[in-house]
């Protein structure tokens, strides 16, 4: 790992610090929000991980094209882009509701089936959580896709190397993005009456249906005769299935064990200001491996031994001081804002001090996940770009999550 993918990798992760300020401050100031629905606490980490899952992993693929050649960096229609495009933008839609399927049965057994401090039925809440987590995976969908193409192959052009650049600004975008357009979502939903909140799902799942309908045979009505053989489409959705289905179990763990704090989060909110830069900046990280090491494959560049390789284990020692600065960022960042906008916390050499020992104990699984994901995935004859960033960045929240809340009760601030 050369001093130009260091400092790369440092501005990126830096920048995902920053941009989740704007997360971290929806968040803090969202808590009367939570309080209406509680049940939208367990949907955040879901919605959160599922645009870096899914347009990271697609950044993933247009690097390896490119470092491949099997792309050139231009921003002309070809199979490669339009199959990509519509088979995650599908991806995204049908998790969005699986996502908020699980949340509504996780809050019912947790108690947390209560909207405006009233109980509501399992369906009210199963349909008021689908159609918020719909809604605001369309909209985000619209900023998120454009966003993806232009890093990967505006990177490209310029000299940059995709995979250090990708994965971070697409979590930074998905965490900036993601948070306001749900409680967006949600006030729509809260204002609306029964009538139109059924309309606005019927919509949504008619888009749903045909997105699916245009990634299984969209392909077989092109003229375009490598477009009609292409089964990239099906391939993308075909082992990114099974790989986002067990991210979304794990982020509503991660989200049930941050629910299980809820009350306490609420009271110090300082602390709701930390967790969305803690947890993203360690699916950065793990996407920024992931990635390097799915482009490292592809070129025959790494082999995929079970032994990692000293040159690997330099990367791993390489962002465990890169991490050192980042999470000591993320509690000197946080605190900033949490004192300027004047939101309950804890004293600043302490939450600098929780983020940078969480941190670090968060990096030692992430390593040898990224690593071991990647090369047993190549080894299977999978893409590992389907599989290495949405597995991490997705364990990574679940792991965080547990770090973080488990550094808080050592230091005894919940």
């Amino acid at each position: 790992m050369d001093k130009r993918d260091i400092k790369e990798s440092i501005f990126a992760l830096s920048l995902v610090t920053v941009g989740n300020l704007v997360t971290g401050f929806v968040l803090g100031f969202s808590s009367d929000t939570l309080k209406i629905l509680p049940a939208l606490i367990l949907l955040i980490p879901a919605s959160i991980g599922l645009r870096g899952n899914i347009y990271a992993s697609l950044g993933s693929r247009l690097s390896s094209y490119l470092h491949t050649g099997r792309i050139s960096p231009s921003f002309e229609p070809i199979p490669e882009y339009t199959e990509n495009l519509i088979s995650s933008t599908f991806l995204l839609m049908v998790f969005s509701i699986l996502s908020s399927l699980f949340a509504a049965i996780a809050a019912h057994l947790m108690g947390l089936n209560t909207f405006r401090g009233e109980n509501i039925s399992f369906i009210s809440l199963t349909s008021d959580l689908t159609t918020i987590s719909v809604l605001a995976g369309v909209l985000s969908a619209l900023l998120m896709i454009p966003a993806t193409f232009f890093l990967a192959i505006g990177s490209f052009r310029y000299g940059w190397n995709p995979d250090n650049i990708t994965a971070p600004f697409i979590t930074l975008l998905g965490d900036m993005i993601t948070l306001p357009i749900l409680f967006l979502s949600a006030h729509l939903i809260f204002v609306s009456s029964f009538e139109i909140r059924i309309f606005i799902f019927s919509i949504l799942l008619i888009i749903t249906i045909l997105f699916g309908f245009l990634s299984f045979y969209g392909s077989s009505l092109q003229k375009n005769e490598r477009f009609r053989r292409g089964k990239i489409a099906r391939r993308i959705i075909k082992e990114s299935f099974w790989v986002l289905f067990i991210c979304i179990t794990l982020d509503l763990f991660a989200g049930s064990v941050i629910g299980t704090k809820i009350e306490r989060f609420v009271v110090i909110a300082g602390l709701l200001t930390v967790i969305p830069s803690f947890l993203e900046d360690g699916g950065a990280i793990g996407g920024i491996l992931s990635s390097r090491f799915a482009s490292l494959l592809h070129l025959g560049i790494l082999e995929p031994k079970l032994k990692p390789p000293s040159e690997i284990l330099k990367i791993f020692a390489t962002f465990h001081l890169i991490g050192f600065f980042i999470f000591a960022l993320i509690g000197i960042t946080a605190q900033l804002l949490n004192l300027t906008a004047g939101i309950q916390t804890i004293p600043t050499p302490e939450i600098v001090a929780i983020t940078v020992i969480a941190g670090q104990i968060l990096l030692l699984p992430l390593n040898f996940m990224a690593y071991y994901f990647s090369i047993l995935s190549f080894r299977k004859g999978l893409d590992p770009d389907n599989i290495g960033i949405p597995l991490i960045t997705s364990i990574m929240d679940l792991i965080g999550s547990g770090c973080f809340i488990l550094v808080l009760i050592a230091f005894s601030v919940i």
